[in-house]
């Protein structure tokens, strides 16, 4: 359920602007579970101690995605016209 919300809040993001800044969030969370997954893998570990770390993990990217399908971008052009007209 929360990867289908993660697609839809990327695409928004996306088209928001962002372009290829908006796949940094599930990017990370993918490598992010994948390196956990392979620690507890290679020490023995109990993989369902990891599920609330996941979800946890999940509910952050979706904030993440929120934050930037509501803002858009800055762009170093505009800062730089922003900062000219202060002087």
């Amino acid at each position: 359920m929360l990867l289908i919300v993660e697609i839809i809040l990327t695409i928004f993001a996306w088209r928001k602007g962002w372009k290829w800044m908006s796949l940094i969030p599930i990017g990370l969370a993918i490598l992010i579970g994948g390196l956990i997954g392979v620690i507890i893998g290679a020490s023995g570990g109990n993989t369902e101690l990891i599920r609330v770390f996941g979800f946890i993990i999940d509910i952050i990217i979706v904030i993440v995605l929120i934050i930037m399908t509501m803002n858009e971008p800055k762009s170093i052009k505009t800062q730089i016209v922003k900062n000219n007209n202060k002087d």
